[in-house]
């Protein structure tokens, strides 16, 4: 089992404290924080040992990997720091603002002889690896369109002076929070993006930031996408995918339905999940990562699939500043 620290025990750094206390490979047993004060009592009743920053956590604490729930921002340096102390290390969505630090931090990672991955939490969700299977085997005939559309209120019930309400951290809307998880569903299910056109829009968010975000995509193979989310609308989430020969729509925030039509003949396939909430993916996710750095399995997220999803958000972002298709590099 591997013994790890985590950089942040903000809301969603509890929320991995939480998943891993069932996790099979990773037990979290510190925590670096700005106030350690501020989160005393949770890190007691956890077990956790509190240190006041990353590298004090990394020179006090006997650590096999680290785990960060930080800013964006801050990824790439914090991701470096701990792979250059030989440490394992599992960051939180977006790995990277760029592709070109996405590169960075991995060949830092394979020359140390670590593992670095990105958490991608729905990819561990039943409904997706229904979808995989559906695909692989043909069942969609030749695959056609894929439309994926994910709101809630960050904007309005976070408070306003979070760090998250900065246009650094939050370009082009609620890419980085949501968006980014269904680029990486996309990528995962249907391959590569060759362009993306998107337009960003401020309409209800009372912070400098835009709320209402929505995406062309072109992929590879030839078909193509679009994808949408909103930060400042009640939370919901819907999914269509379109081949030739059959249908596939899925609702709820972890994908907790789906159904499966053929174009022809037979009753629409459902599948109705209990997955346990953000609580079981994140737990999957944490046990994966330590699999993986311990040897035992690949990580689910590729190397190029990492890279590949932070150049399309990086290119979402850049169309929607610059109003035009912007290519995937």
């Amino acid at each position: 089992m591997l013994a790890a620290g985590i950089v942040g025990v903000g809301w969603w750094g509890q929320n991995l404290v939480n998943a891993s206390g069932a996790a099979k490979n990773i037990e979290i047993i510190a925590g670096a924080v700005r106030n350690p004060d501020k989160v005393a009592e949770y890190a007691d009743e956890k077990g956790m040992t509190l240190h006041t920053g990353l590298e004090a956590m990394l020179n006090e604490a006997d650590l096999d990997a680290v785990v960060l729930a930080t800013p964006h921002s801050l990824h790439v340096e914090q991701m470096l720091l701990a792979i250059e102390a030989g440490k394992h290390v599992l960051s939180e969505k977006p790995f990277t603002m760029s592709k070109a630090d996405a590169e960075r931090v991995l060949d830092a990672a394979d020359a140390a002889g670590v593992t670095a991955v990105v958490g991608h939490n729905r990819r561990f969700v039943p409904s997706m690896a229904e979808l995989r299977k559906k695909i692989a085997d043909g069942s969609f005939g030749t695959l056609l369109h894929v439309e994926m559309t994910e709101t809630g209120p960050a904007a309005i019930v976070m408070p306003q002076d979070s760090w998250r309400f900065q246009r650094s951290e939050w370009p082009a809307g609620g890419m980085t929070p949501m968006g980014v998880h269904l680029i990486d569903n996309m990528v995962d299910l249907f391959g590569t993006v060759e362009s993306v056109n998107a337009q960003a829009v401020r309409r209800a968010a009372e912070a400098d930031i835009d709320d209402t975000t929505s995406v062309l995509l072109k992929f590879s193979s030839g078909m193509t996408g679009y994808l949408a989310v909103m930060v400042t609308a009640r939370p919901d989430f819907h999914a269509a995918i379109y081949g030739r020969d059959a249908t596939a729509r899925m609702i709820g925030r972890m994908y907790d339905s789906f159904e499966f039509a053929p174009r022809e003949g037979g009753e629409p396939e459902q599948f109705n999940y209990d997955f346990g909430r953000d609580t079981d993916a994140l737990t999957a996710e944490l046990d994966a990562f330590g699999a993986a750095a311990m040897g035992q399995e690949a990580y689910p997220v590729s190397r190029d699939e990492i890279i590949h999803v932070v150049a399309v958000l990086e290119a979402i972002i850049k169309s929607a500043a610059s109003g035009v298709e912007e290519k995937i590099g």
